[in-house]
């Protein structure tokens, strides 16, 4: 009878235990395969020293920034690449390096600098030991690392030779023992088996014993506790000098949890089956930096509860973007921001942070339909007595207590099943009565007796409420629908609210938003189409009036206004659908805070807390707002709200500091004094570096003071990331003389620089947190762009010399030529004035010898001085012919032609002669020295002239270039020709000098009826 009741007490506390199991729900950020993943089936997660996230998949190992995924998988004849894709494990071991325990046995160090894997050996006893399902790296609190080949062997690593050798000597482990599990006892020594037999052994470095079941050498009380009965495995040690280890029990493992300082269980064979209902494994724990004891395996994600002793699960199950659905938690890691990396074997990776899970969504169920409500909450209030009273659209009215735990509505008057729309609440001034604007009228409530009144005057036109407030005077203002703005009057409504409701004819007929009433006692109105009004409730007159038609500081960015909030006794503010207006009382100023593009979404409520800072929400999210700053922090599904969607002035501030906001079909509750945002001060990391898109190992670059880019590398991509998984910091960046202020980055984390131009560049990077701070520490990286050679300094000093020295050749040619002319000039002179002295010298002697034959002979003297005539003329027509010459202006070979025409012209004149000439266009066109055309042109003048001597009276003359002679071809008829005088005068010494002077050659050729001769002047 004692034994049934012993069982019946057993069965009654199970059942306690697994009622008070409650569902731990959290929201959380999923990375899939369609993120990035490689693969959903991920078996382990680490963060590095740096902050890298490091995934091991069925797939191969990724690297994550909280951006981009850098992927490395095993590569045909690399051995610098993993040897297989499926990897096991990862672990970070003492010297900060990564090893990768790969699925099919392989063991090494993965370098997070240079991306290569260095296998380490295994000496296992059983070469087949290595292929085991269950392995597993270890590490001491020494930094000794182990590779346990489980239900075989442990084998330990030797850094100086790089591999893992049997460690059973170091444990005095018998032969032949198959080690099932290890584990250190961190800070005491020990090192914790269990052995082939199913027992727990310890091996103490202090005593250098082993201590087993059989032979307990050191006296271990857990092992004589569970002599026989139990086998442990999974040994985990956690801060509180506890050791928690699993044991196979009948068709599901069982956790114990054993203190070691009061050597004795903390928790005895608490099972999960009473949760699960179904099969399940614990494969693993994690022990937060805070304490928390969480497990993982088969169906199986829970935290320890150190109240209950019974763990608590995490819902597993899709019920939203920010659920969690797994069927095998393979991995567990906590980062350094505290965030908790869930590794799954069918859903990829998971991540959330249960120390800011700090907003409660809040459902509601239609009381009619039993269904989860679909309305949209519309307002909210604290009641005197703590609780609070919230309405939802079409649902009614819903009660809930401090916890947000429901509570039935318990006021007379008010059928939960069948509960007006309530569309806003209000709690008079006698802290006891509660104003509700309903759909239509609007009721009373009276906390104290639990009652409720309703209204419906017919002023109100059985129209909406959309706001009802109280003044400070007592008068209630009614915000309708579309018919504008009511006011009853306290004075003359003596407490019938039925009547003096008049209309307020200064204001639009339009629908009412929000109504607020100041610290000052002023009504303030805001209209969906006309903005919004502030007026005295004494006269009703309007005090302020702000609207898109405003001028200066009443003048309104959109014409409709969505809230408006008291901020402090000089400061309002004022939303439209997407933009905010602050409005200083005292100077009468007002300015936008934000733009249109800082709030996503239209603007639906505002609440100020109890730090200063202004709370909005809208249509897409909630804003936390720092209106000192002008920063801006959104807060969404990412951080757990469901439902981003919230309604028109719907939120409160409750009097513990709590805020409220309701959205479209439930509301979210929260402290914002329990948001603490990440207070650590990151430094940006470049984590890649793209020239002409492909990437540059980011460390060997981190390590130059100058980053040195070949010509045409002028495309830059460079990524970057805070390495922050949960916080919203702000990362900035600038290149110095590219940009010309600090830019934010985009959701991208990089900075694209699609062509920089030659120069040395500083890019420069920064983090600002959530208050607008700076972080200390700017990373830097120094980049020059190489010019290429033709754009060097060194390259444009070459072409300047270079030009100098074509530019000084040409001058120094252009002054041989200048100087060969001017000899050239000098010569003709110098030959024109021989010939002048010794035309002067023969005149001079012949006028000498007129003069004395003059007398005695007369005839004698006359030829003389007819010699003196034809001297004096060949005299001045040599000296023509040399100013000619000498002259610049007559420096081509067209003038040269024109002056030849001329003297044939003066010849056929002078001497009855009929001489033709014809020139080829390419003879004008050449280019001869002055020498060369002079003598040229005195060799053409003789022969001419030679053949008028001669008798000749027709003659055809045709001059031609035919490369590298000017031709002279003169063709003549001998009947009027005396050959022998001609051939005298083309024999004369003086032609002969002329020919020899410029190489010239004439050749005579007679022929029967006519003659020619060719004259042939080198021109080269």
């Amino acid at each position: 009878m004692l034994h049934k009741l012993s069982l019946i007490f057993l069965f009654f506390c199970f059942l306690n235990s697994v009622a008070a199991q409650e569902t731990l729900n959290y929201t959380f950020t999923h990375y899939n395969t369609s993120s990035g993943l490689l693969s959903n089936q991920v078996n382990t997660v680490v963060q590095d020293e740096q902050g890298y996230i490091w995934t091991g998949s069925v797939d191969g190992l990724q690297r994550f920034d909280g951006i981009r995924y850098k992927t490395f998988r095993h590569r045909k004849n690399d051995n610098t690449t993993i040897p297989s894709n499926p990897i096991t494990q990862l672990l970070i071991d003492s010297s900060k390096n990564l090893w990768v325990l790969l699925s099919d046995g392989h063991i090494g160090i993965f370098s997070t600098k240079n991306f290569r894997f260095n296998e380490a050996t295994v000496y296992a006893l059983n070469k087949y030991a290595t292929a085991t399902s269950v392995k597993k790296i270890i590490l001491d609190s020494k930094g000794d690392l182990f590779l346990l080949l489980g239900g075989h062997e442990l084998l330990v690593y030797d850094v100086s030779k790089h591999t893992f050798v049997s460690a059973h000597k170091r444990f005095k482990i018998p032969e032949g023992w198959n080690i099932g599990d290890f584990a250190q006892q961190p800070g005491s020594g020990k090192y914790w088996f269990t052995t082939k037999d199913g027992t727990i052994a310890i091996f103490n470095e202090a005593t250098n014993n082993l201590s087993t079941a059989f032979n307990n050498i050191d006296k271990e009380k857990i092992i004589d506790q569970f002599k026989g009965k139990i086998t442990p495995y999974v040994y985990f040690f956690d801060s509180k000098n506890r050791v928690w280890f699993l044991n196979w029990g009948p068709g599901f493992p069982y956790i114990y949890s054993y203190d070691l300082k009061k050597n004795d269980l903390h928790l005895s064979a608490a099972e999960l089956h009473g949760y699960l209902k179904s099969y399940y494994e614990v494969h693993g724990f994690l022990e937060q930096k805070d304490g928390s004891i969480w497990i993982r395996g088969l169906q199986v994600f829970a935290r320890f509860n150190e109240r209950t002793k019974i763990f608590d699960f995490v819902n597993n199950g899709y019920t939203s973007e920010r659920s969690i659905a797994y069927e095998h938690v393979r991995g567990l890691t906590e980062d350094r921001e505290n965030n908790i990396w869930v590794a799954t074997n069918n859903n990829g990776l998971y991540r959330f942070n249960p120390a800011q899970h700090v907003f409660q969504n809040i459902a509601h169920i239609n009381r009619v339909t039993e269904r989860p409500g679909r309305g949209g909450v519309l307002a909210a209030i604290e009641m005197k007595d703590g609780t609070i009273l919230t309405s939802a659209w079409g649902d009614g009215l819903y009660h809930y207590d401090k916890n947000l735990k429901p509570l039935p509505i318990n006021v007379k008057g008010i059928d939960e099943r069948l509960s007006y729309s309530i569309w806003s609440m209000f709690a008079s001034s006698d802290s006891n009565t509660i104003w509700l604007s309903a759909q239509p009228g609007f009721i009373k409530v009276n906390q104290q007796t639990r009652t409720s009144a309703y209204y419906n005057p017919p002023a109100l036109q059985n129209r909406t409420v959309r706001q009802l407030v109280e003044d400070k005077l007592g008068n209630l203002w009614f915000g309708m629908q579309s018919i504008g703005l009511y006011k009853w009057t306290a004075t003359t409504g003596n407490k019938d609210y039925t009547n003096g409701i008049k209309l307020v004819t200064s204001l639009p007929a339009n629908q009412v938003n929000k109504i607020i009433v100041d610290s000052k006692g002023l009504v303030w109105i805001a209209f969906a189409n006309f903005g919004i009004y502030a007026c005295d409730p004494a006269t009703d007159k309007v005090i302020y009036h702000f609207s898109l038609d405003g001028k200066g500081a009443y003048k309104l960015p959109q014409e409709g206004v969505s809230s408006v909030l008291e901020y402090n006794d000089s400061t309002m503010i004022i939303t439209t659908g997407s933009q905010i207006l602050l409005f200083n009382r005292q100077t009468k100023k007002s300015k936008l805070l934000g733009n249109a593009e800082t709030i996503s979404g239209y603007i639906a409520s505002l609440e100020k807390d109890r730090n200063g800072y202004v709370w909005l929400s809208s249509t897409s999210g909630l804003y936390r707002i720092n209106i000192q700053k002008n920063l801006f922090i959104r807060f969404g599904k990412t951080d757990g709200i469901d439902n981003e969607d919230f309604i028109l002035a719907s939120s409160r501030r409750l009097s513990d500091g709590r805020l409220l906001f309701g959205s479209s079909n439930q509301f979210v509750a929260f402290d914002p004094v329990s948001i603490i945002l990440n207070n650590a001060k990151p430094k940006a990391i470049i984590t890649d570096f793209k020239v002409r898109n492909k990437s540059i190992p980011v460390d060997s670059l981190l390590k130059l003071d100058l980053i040195n880019l070949k010509p045409g590398n002028n495309s830059v991509i460079i990524e970057f990331s805070s390495l922050q998984y949960g916080s919203s910091s702000i990362i900035q960046y600038k290149m110095d003389k590219i940009d010309k202020d600090w830019q934010s980055a985009d959701n991208n984390n990089q900075a694209v620089y699609s062509y920089l131009p030659n120069g040395t560049y500083t890019f420069r990077l920064r983090i600002m947190d959530e208050e607008g701070r700076f972080t200390e520490q700017q990373t830097n990286l120094r980049i020059k762009m190489n010019a290429p050679f033709w754009k060097s300094w060194w390259f444009y000093s070459l072409l300047i010399l270079a030009g100098g020295a074509i530019i000084f050749w040409l001058d120094r040619e252009r002054m041989k030529r200048k100087e060969a002319m001017q000899e050239m000039r000098s010569g003709i002179a110098d030959n024109l004035h021989k010939e002048v002295n010794t035309a002067l010298n023969n005149i001079n002697i012949l006028s000498e010898m007129a003069k004395l034959k003059a007398d005695k002979d007369p005839e004698k003297s006359k030829e003389y001085i007819e010699q003196i005539h034809a001297k004096s003329h060949n005299m001045m027509i040599a000296m023509d012919d040399m100013l000619w010459s000498i002259d610049p202006d007559n420096d081509n070979m067209s003038k040269t032609v024109e002056r030849m025409k001329e003297y044939l012209d003066a010849l056929n004149n002078r001497n009855g002669a009929e001489i033709d000439i014809l020139v080829d266009k390419n003879v004008e066109a050449l280019s001869l020295n002055m020498k060369l055309r002079h003598e040229s042109f005195l060799l053409f003048k003789e022969a001419v002239k030679s053949l008028i001597y001669a008798g000749a009276q027709k003659c055809n003359i045709h001059i031609s270039y035919e490369k590298p002679k000017l031709q002279f071809t003169m063709q003549f008829k001998n009947d009027c020709c005396d050959m022998q005088q001609l051939n005298n005068l083309l024999q004369r010494q003086d032609m002969e000098h002329r020919l020899k002077t410029i190489k010239a050659q004439l050749d005579v050729q007679v022929h029967k009826s006519s003659s020619i001769f060719v004259l042939l002047v080198p021109v080269v």
